[in-house]
């Protein structure tokens, strides 16, 4: 339900910050637009403008025109003729920049003549330049007047050119022309430098380069352009919007964008306050209602004794059978849930046994514990516990699991009768229905409490034949459940019967092994490379079964630990290590450290430090000639923190075996008083096949080197692999390369033996 609340909140959001960030898109392509409007505009203008100055100065074209068909040449002198243009010329007050009158084409009258010095006499029909060729050729085709620029002139400036041919009579007289200098122009229209150097303006003729500003704003997405007719051509005026313009569109919008965040963000938190107040109080309801309940149960059974108690009274007879009720119905239900008990089930069970031989059907029976109940009973109180054990039944008979019976057996183990179901996929579904049931949180007195569970199964009749053999099946395979991983639920098959058999013989030999003298000692040395010599030994417990021969210690050391057997086979361990030691410190030159492996069962026993205090006194070993191993995983808990720190406290070395196979955590080698670490033999073996094992070497002797800790690597055969554990750091070895383990007497004598033959790689470490 709060899933559902939380996406319709989260959809809710969404749609409000869709709509204003249309709502603001609208907004900023109003803007956007009334500003193009506005720059149009601007830009029209100015267009008009330029046109309007571009036509004031070519309008001379008319009078020279008038002046030369009128026959106002003729009769003439030149000096008149060049007052009159003078005249002209003054009189407009423009920026042109000549006028010219040249009959048969070359030019005979030019004002001003200071400037134009090199057009003087110029044949414009024999002209070289090509534009101008092409310019008197059109003004000829067309007899019209047509305009040419803006292009290099001979004077050296941008000019535009507008020239028309004279005809009288039909026959070619000659040319009038008027010149401007574009930059006049421009500037007298109010083009400035700023304008082209800003990047915002810039004119061109059609399809050609801009002649003024950057040719980029026609290159531009959508710029804004205007157009300046000329007599046979037109002039493109592109403009793009003020860059400042657009910035404090974007600006207002952003500043609008952050306002209906905030408040929408805002709006969001307050609704969310709003629900979890909500809930909260719905919760405190609830657990109030509940403890209203239980206190109405109480009160409810108290007046029901009493009411019992006033009949018995009342009727003798009456109360006898009333006794005999009770008395029959707590023989077959558990009194602290009210659910079937132990005895109840194992009549039904009897029962279904035989309703299914004779018609041949199946039935399942699942047996399970909840995980850590005993750490609740054991941190909270039994009355937490009961608590949770009653919520437990109350989920499961609440819910619509086809149960054909449910009874608890004691503690917090439960037992589930399932009918008609052949199919392991059906019972399979039913456990992972029972899990999903028991995994939300449960609320007790304001603590909120996580509930799992580890389910064993068996069928009948694969599993069993007779209730006392499905029931035991069912344990065997709740156990294995439980082992596994905890919250999970396994299938009983024979191998399971097997196994418990085996390793209940197995523990029950092992508990007359130390009394039949079949546990020995061994010894593997190790080997310092860069001294060139033993500095330790590790002690190494094996079991010789009388019957069976050496058994691996990875099959009878968790049977010792399960069983607490491990903690006197560790006594005994540790006793005869330091006795062991202390007696080749009496023969040997340099004294060597011992190793010994660390149960986590001991590190638990609140007596331990005292025990190996003891042992260290007997023996007479120097506590720092004692190096105590410890896995990995155990090392990780917080528990044995303290009982490490006394350790090492006597100045016993803590070292931690396996490093790199488990958790790794450097905090943990922070906060710990490790002294050395040990190189997995997993990664050894992989030296000369495996980057990856290498690289992991090389990072654990980086880690050792930084938090300045001992490392030594086990389970090293070859050279090849000694050589690359020293060169990159770590010269301390133990493996069958050197010394595979021995007796003690074995150990003594191969001490005295030179180790160079094995240490013959070291030369070449040194040369490199």
């Amino acid at each position: 339900m709060k899933a559902m609340q939380y996406t319709m909140i989260a959809l809710v959001f969404v749609i409000l910050v869709s709509s204003s960030e249309f709502v603001l898109g609208k907004h900023k392509k109003s803007l956007l637009n009334e500003l193009s409007i506005t720059e149009q505009s601007k830009l029209s203008s100015r267009a008009l403008t330029l046109q309007s100055v571009i036509d004031r100065n070519f309008n001379f074209m008319v009078s020279l025109e008038a002046y030369v068909n009128s026959n106002y040449l003729e009769n003439k002198q030149d000096q008149e003729v060049l007052n009159y243009i003078a005249s002209l010329y003054l009189g407009a007050e423009a920026s042109t920049l000549n006028l010219i009158i040249a009959p048969n084409g070359v030019v005979k009258f030019v004002f001003p003549l200071k400037g134009n010095e090199s057009i003087a006499n110029w044949d414009f029909l024999n002209d070289p330049r090509v534009n101008v060729q092409q310019q008197i050729l059109h003004a000829l085709q067309t007899k019209k007047m047509t305009i040419d620029g803006p292009f290099e002139l001979l004077q050296g400036m941008n000019g535009l050119i507008a020239r028309k041919p004279i005809y009288r009579k039909g026959v070619f007289w000659g040319f009038v022309s008027v010149g401007a200098d574009v930059d006049y122009l421009l500037a007298e229209a109010g083009f400035k430098d700023e304008d082209a150097r800003d990047g915002q303006l810039a004119i061109r003729n059609p399809g050609q380069p801009a002649f003024f500003g950057d040719d980029a704003v026609f290159q531009a997405n959508h710029p804004m352009i205007a157009t300046i007719e000329l007599s046979d051509h037109t002039w493109e005026l592109g403009a793009l919007p003020q860059s400042s313009a657009v910035q404090s569109i974007d600006q207002q919008i952003l500043l609008m964008r952050s306002s209906l965040i905030t408040i929408l963000v805002l709006g969001l938190l307050f609704f969310l306050y709003m629900v979890r107040q909500r809930d909260t109080l719905s919760r405190a309801v609830n657990e109030r209602t509940q403890e209203l309940q239980l206190a109405n149960e109480d009160l409810t059974a108290v007046n029901e004794e009493l009411i019992a108690g006033q009949q018995e009274l009342q009727d003798s007879t009456k109360r006898l059978l009333e006794s005999e009720h009770m008395l029959s119905y707590m023989a077959y239900h558990d009194v602290l849930t009210g659910i079937h008990n132990r005895a109840h089930f194992q009549m039904i069970l009897k029962e279904q046994i035989v309703y299914n031989e004779i018609n041949h059907t199946s039935l399942a029976v699942l047996f399970f514990d909840l995980d850590n109940f005993k750490m609740v009973n054991d941190s909270h109180g039994h009355h937490m516990g009961d608590l949770m054990l009653r919520e437990v039944v109350n989920r499961i008979q609440h819910s619509e699991l086809p149960v054909h019976t449910f009874a608890r057996f004691g503690g917090d183990e439960f037992a589930i009768l399932l009918e008609d179901c052949s199919d392991e996929k059906d019972i399979q579904c039913f456990c992972e229905q029972l899990i999903e049931i028991l995994k939300p949180p449960c609320v007790i007195a304001n603590r909120s409490f996580f509930i799992s569970a580890s389910i064993g199964i068996v069928q009948y009749p694969h599993g069993g034949l007779t209730w006392e053999s499905l029931l035991k099946n069912a344990d065997i395979a709740m156990y294995i459940a439980k082992k596994e991983s905890g919250s999970s639920y396994s299938f009983f098959n024979q191998q399971m019967a097997m196994n418990s058999v085996s390793k209940l013989e197995m523990g029950n030999h092992l508990r007359q092994s130390m009394d039949r003298n079949e546990l020995e000692i061994v010894y593997q040395p190790q080997v310092d490379c860069l001294q060139g010599k033993v500095t330790g030994v590790e002690a190494l417990l094996r079991w010789n079964h009388t019957t069976k021969g050496y058994i691996s210690p990875s099959e009878f050391i968790p049977i010792a630990e399960e069983m607490g057997f491990i903690v006197a086979v560790g006594e005994w361990v540790l006793r005869g290590a330091c006795l062991q030691m202390k007696a080749w410190h009496s023969i040997l030159e340099d004294p060597l450290t011992i190793s010994v492996n660390l149960s986590v069962k001991q590190l638990n026993d609140e007596r331990f430090v005292d025990k190996v205090t003891q042992i260290l006194e007997e023996t007479g070993l120097e506590a720092i000639y004692l190096e105590m191993e410890i896995t990995e995983n155990v090392a990780m808990q917080d528990e044995q923190l303290e009982a490490l720190g006394r350790l090492r406290e006597l100045g016993i070395a803590i070292s931690v075996d396996d490093f790199g196979t488990h958790y790794s955590s450097l905090s943990y080698l922070k906060r710990f008083p490790v002294t050395k670490i040990k190189l997995d033999q997993s990664f050894v073996r992989g030296v000369q096949t495996d980057d990856k094992d290498r690289a992991m070497i090389k990072a654990i002797i980086s880690v050792a080197k930084s938090f300045q800790l001992q490392i030594i690597a086990e389970g090293v055969e070859t050279e090849e692999q000694a050589d690359f554990l020293v060169a990159n750091g770590c010269s301390q070895i133990q493996g069958y390369y050197f010394f595979k383990p021995m007796t003690a007497d074995q150990v003594q004598v191969r001490l005295q033996e030179s180790l160079q033959p094995k240490l013959s790689f070291m030369a070449t470490i040194a040369a490199e």
